[in-house]
């Protein structure tokens, strides 16, 4: 049997009996964040009442049917426990003849079986804790009202009525096999918690929405339900995602994505906001019997815009560029549907180029980090985009999921290298000279091999060997050879600006660290092998450690002004 979505008024439940399972906690909801919270809610809330289907609607009540009108609580006990605390105060304030309320009954902790027997009793409630606490929420709610009665004297009829009437609950009716206390843990530690898509797949597939006869009906939800999980198996595909997400966006249900984009759900709204919203739509247009079409089909929609976009070579690399940039897919999509897609096109690049200073010579490394970024990541963007030849896509997701630094083409670090990093440095450069890795090999193997380089690099080596075998304690090895490999590699000429944007490019922080203090040529070595290691590295990057920009190719393993020159010349004119 399939699982139930409702919409219940609180007056709908009132002849409902709840029992709260053992292995919930008992009742802990504090009066300043929780209760009044609650109570300013139902009060604020302005509900149209010229319109009978408007209400105020409660987060999921999820249930498991024991008996007709008994219901094993789940999930949001705290929430119900409240209003059954509201109830009783207009029973005990308002009303000569107490007025009918649902039931609540815990299996364990509260001594007594009717809690609301006592609930004012300060003595008899204090030494339970679950009483304490309740004792503690009806005082407040006594005393927000007295407050407010103050100021308007209808105050408790007025909100009674809307609370009977006018709030209601999002009722999750239970029908699997699970047992309560998997579907309760499960809740709760977030593994599968009852979310937005969630909520919102049930209005979809619910039986009650459905208006057409049994067999239409079902047809209706295989169809809804198949591309539902079409659209859920694309968006999981890491590429189109991270195309269309920025990575601090977190999603179980990636379709829920959408629906947040559709429903403009801002950043500090409540959990439940989107499907509320879907909620209010679907309430609103019940009498058309095409609701759930024309509600599926602006979903879809949505969707089949952004995998248009992904398919588009120039569209996928300006709107991912964007978005990693910052900007709102939304906008763009409502940015798109003023123009034709040619136009749109070039107005996305302009929207791109603007996202950089028209001044990115002046760029500093210690000042623009976040503009260098930017404008290297367009760099490489409309390096691809420009090669019409290319089938390069640049992996977005990539991106993303790493941590990205900008890393120096010449090192500006000096020889204070200490700790770790000096280890790191001397592993790099022997391994330059000799192709093997100290720690992934043996001493005698890089010996071996040092018979096969000139006597020079062998002096190196040995050196670099002691260093990696920590007999340099004083530096002297160290300090002596790093001089000399620097005259070796020529990084000895002064580069005009070390920290210009002539000197930087994008790396992932993992490579960067493992070579952030070496010589060119052993970067432009280190980069040759993660590439054939199937690490992805920025075709651009790649580019500068190949010298591709350089205009007059002389030594191909040193990084100099000309070739600094050139390179800043080209990322000029692709920026354009």
């Amino acid at each position: 049997m399939n699982n139930v979505l409702n919409i219940k008024s609180i007056g709908e439940i009132l002849n409902y009996h709840f029992t709260i399972p053992a292995y919930q906690r008992g009742y802990r909801w504090q009066t300043k964040y929780q209760v009044k919270p609650l109570l300013d809610d139902i009060w604020t809330y302005e509900i149209d009442y010229a319109n009978p289907e408007a209400f105020y609607c409660l987060q999921p009540v999820v249930v498991k049917s024991t008996a007709e009108n008994e219901y094993e609580l789940i999930d949001v006990q705290q929430r119900l426990t409240t209003i059954l605390l509201i109830l009783h105060y207009f029973n005990q304030t308002e009303f000569k003849t107490a007025k009918k309320h649902y039931l609540m009954a815990f299996e364990t902790r509260l001594a007594q079986d009717n809690f609301l027997d006592i609930v004012e009793d300060e003595q008899q409630t204090a030494e339970n804790i679950d009483l304490f606490h309740l004792h503690k929420a009806f005082q407040f709610i006594a005393h927000w009202f007295a407050e407010k009665e103050e100021a308007n004297p209808a105050i408790k009829s007025n909100f009674y009525d809307k609370l009977i009437n006018r709030t209601k609950v999002i009722w999750y009716e239970i029908n699997d096999q699970s047992s309560v206390i998997d579907i309760f843990t499960r809740l709760n530690i977030g593994k599968i918690p009852l979310t937005n898509a969630e909520l919102v797949k049930a209005l979809f597939l619910s039986k009650s929405n459905a208006k057409a006869d049994k067999e239409a009906k079902a047809l209706k939800q295989l169809s809804i339900a198949a591309e539902w999980d079409r659209i859920e198996q694309t968006l999981q595909g890491s590429e189109f995602w991270y195309f269309i997400c920025p990575v601090r966006e977190k999603y179980d249900t990636r379709i829920e994505y959408i629906f947040d984009l559709m429903k403009g759900k801002p950043a500090d709204a409540e959990n439940y906001y989107t499907f509320y919203k879907f909620l209010e739509e679907f309430e609103k247009e019940k009498a058309n019997p095409r609701v759930i079409d024309n509600i599926w089909l602006s979903i879809k929609e949505y969707f089949l815009t952004f995998e248009e976009w992904f398919h588009d070579r120039e569209l996928y690399h300006l709107i991912g560029y964007l978005i990693s940039v910052g900007k709102n897919i939304d906008a763009l999509k409502k940015i798109a549907q003023t123009f034709t897609k040619t136009k749109f096109k070039e107005h996305l690049k302009t929207i791109a180029k603007s996202t950089i200073s028209k001044n990115i010579d002046e760029l500093n490394f210690d000042d623009n980090k976040r503009e260098i970024r930017n404008a290297l990541l367009l760099f490489n963007v409309m390096t691809i985009i420009n090669n019409q030849k290319c089938s390069v896509r640049f992996p977005f997701n990539h991106y993303h999921k790493q941590r990205w630094d900008l890393e120096h083409i010449r090192s500006q670090t000096s020889k204070d290298i200490s700790g770790k990093d000096k280890l790191i440095w001397a592993n790099t450069a022997l391994q330059y000279f000799t192709g093997i890795e100290f720690y992934e090999s043996n001493e005698k193997d890089i010996l071996n091999n040092l018979e096969i380089i000139s006597s020079e690099e062998k002096g190196f080596c040995v050196r670099l060997l002691a260093i990696l075998k920590k007999q340099d304690e004083d530096n002297a090895i160290f300090s002596g050879l790093y001089d000399e490999l620097m005259d070796y590699f020529k990084e000895t000429d002064q580069l005009d600006d070390l920290d210009n944007l002539s000197n930087l490019t994008l790396l992932d922080e993992t490579t960067n660290r493992m070579y952030k203090n070496a010589f060119f040529p052993v970067k432009r070595n280190f980069i040759i092998q993660q590439e054939k290691q199937g690490i992805f590295i920025p075709l651009c990057t790649k580019n500068v450690f190949l010298k591709a920009y350089s205009k007059k190719l002389g030594e191909v393993m040193y990084w100099n002004n000309n070739d600094a020159n050139d390179y800043l010349t080209e990322i000029e004119n692709t920026l354009k």
